[in-house]
């Protein structure tokens, strides 16, 4: 795989999609997910990627803002075992999980490659400076061409807006959380440069190794929603929406008259 493909594939996405409480999510690999961000990198405008976990399509029931955001976007990934769950009770299975920190890694790794030219953005000025230093340690040929922490006003955003157009980045990496950074990237796409922009949450802090992931073992047995629980139980009222999610994915299969492939 490399970042050098033409532009003729820059539409090319794959399988199919399941529309999950009425948002569509592409039912991928993480290989071809990875691909068509390649492919994007040679495109001829900003490729909006969203990793879309259960808590974000069940909020997009009542945020139509956030839905209209998704539905617009141009892939949506599984990120998360309750989605792919979900694809599987609606009789379209997604292949497997495309989290937002693996496809993060993976895209960095391409870039590396070919040295193309990375821009993250978002998390604490400390983080932020952390996690790019690590990414370069994991990812020798790494090119970080410039950065910017998330906590900046809305004044700010043409002043960013204006280095990305100088620096041109090919990936563009933005971690200011759901849904913010979905926001953010919808509101200025036509102003990005050309680039593949992935909404990446909280990843940032796990590259730099201020949050840490579930246990691999966690990770295949899709239960890393339970880690990060035990870990930090204030998320109770998050972990809550799995159940309800699943509910609305039951209610959406008996109405279409679906059942688990």
């Amino acid at each position: 795989m490399t970042g050098n493909t033409g532009k003729q594939g820059e539409r090319e996405i794959g399988s199919g999609r399941v529309r999950i409480l009425g948002v569509p999510v592409n039912c991928l690999t993480m290989r071809q997910a990875v691909e068509n961000v390649c492919r994007a990198w040679n495109g001829s405008r900003t490729f909006h990627v969203v990793t879309a976990n259960a808590e974000m399509l069940y909020r997009c029931r009542k945020n139509k803002i956030l839905a209209e955001i998704v539905t617009a976007a141009d892939l949506v990934t599984a990120d998360g075992a309750g989605v792919v769950l979900a694809s599987r009770i609606l009789g379209s299975p997604a292949p497997q999980r495309v989290t937002g920190f693996d496809l993060m890694a993976e895209c960095l790794k391409e870039a590396a490659r070919s040295s193309l030219p990375v821009y993250f953005l978002g998390s604490h000025p400390q983080v932020l400076q952390q996690a790019i230093a690590n990414a370069r340690g994991h990812f020798p040929g790494l090119n970080v061409v410039g950065s910017h922490h998330g906590y900046f006003r809305e004044e700010d955003d043409e002043e960013i807006l204006g280095e990305l157009c100088i620096l041109k980045p090919s990936l563009l990496l933005v971690a200011m959380g759901v849904p913010k950074q979905e926001k953010w990237i919808f509101r200025h796409k036509e102003k990005l440069p050309p680039c593949a922009a992935i909404g990446v949450g909280g990843s940032f802090d796990v590259l730099a190794g201020k949050a840490r992931r579930a246990p691999l073992w966690m990770q295949r047995a899709g239960l890393e929603w339970l880690y990060r629980f035990l870990k930090e139980p204030s998320r109770l009222g998050r972990v809550a929406i799995l159940p309800l999610f699943l509910l609305a994915v039951f209610g959406q299969a008996l109405k279409k008259g679906t059942c688990m492939g």
